[in-house]
């Protein structure tokens, strides 16, 4: 006995005896999912399917076939983390140059550089310590 008109969501067998579930249907062809192994097959709108008896089926039926979640949900862009304290306390190590500092500031700090003015940054920081009485080297550029 043959199906007529596979719908979407229903169980049916191949005629290999593989128990399929019709994952979608579109412009002349379908989406099989494989309630045996979860893989997803794209066949033709015209392929021969049965309706789903236990009995002749081939391969054991899964309990919980998978289903897809839904678009994932991509982690947003959170609290920045802040460049200062990395900052600080490498000017006031005082062992590093401007190239050095903003080499080690890429490396511990890599997604919050980007788009940003690390020289600045790091000048600023320098300005700040110094008004307010630390001691800090002088950068060279080198």
């Amino acid at each position: 006995m043959s199906a007529r008109e596979p719908q979407s969501g229903n169980d049916y067998l191949t005629p290999s005896g593989l128990p399929v579930r019709v994952a979608g249907i579109g412009q002349g062809d379908m989406v099989l999912q494989s309630l045996a192994s979860d893989n997803l097959m794209r066949v033709p709108i015209s392929y021969p399917l049965e309706r789903l008896r236990s009995q002749r089926a081939v391969a054991a039926l899964r309990p919980r076939p998978y289903r897809p979640r839904g678009p994932k949900l991509r982690k947003g862009a959170g609290i920045p983390k802040p460049l200062a304290p990395i900052i600080d306390a490498m000017l006031l190590a005082g062992d590093m140059t401007m190239r050095g500092i903003l080499r080690e500031l890429r490396r511990r700090a890599s997604t919050e550089c980007r788009g940003r003015d690390l020289e600045a940054n790091v000048r600023a920081r320098r300005y700040w310590l110094r008004k307010r009485g630390h001691r800090c080297i002088s950068l060279a550029r080198s």
